[in-house]
């Protein structure tokens, strides 16, 4: 599926704030870092209870993230290599995986 009909897609799931569970390939579901999430224009403004302010993660994000998910899933990338391109990996990963039925 290209980005764009994913990206769109993604935004109709997240039109209502929704709880996003912290997920990561190597430790699966993690008990801590759930954060709510919904869709505004062209970021997805993410709530960790730790934050004292909404994180806005960029569309670019998402795009950077969605055309390394395969090479993410299949371990010829790690997260480590990710987080040097972008800050917003935890969000990125967690909410692509929760709505991977989509793509």
């Amino acid at each position: 599926m290209h980005f764009d009909d994913f990206w769109r897609h993604l935004k109709d799931e997240l039109q209502e704030e929704q709880t996003i569970r912290n997920w990561t390939k190597d430790n699966g579901y993690l008990g801590r870092g759930n954060f709510d999430a919904i869709a505004k224009g062209n970021y997805i403004e993410c709530y960790p209870p730790e934050a004292e302010n909404p994180q806005k993660v960029p569309r670019s994000d998402f795009q950077f993230m969605y055309e390394n998910w395969q090479n993410y899933i299949h371990g010829r990338i790690r997260r480590p290599q990710l987080r040097d391109r972008s800050r917003f990996t935890k969000y990125t990963i967690s909410i692509i995986h929760q709505f991977e039925h989509v793509i």
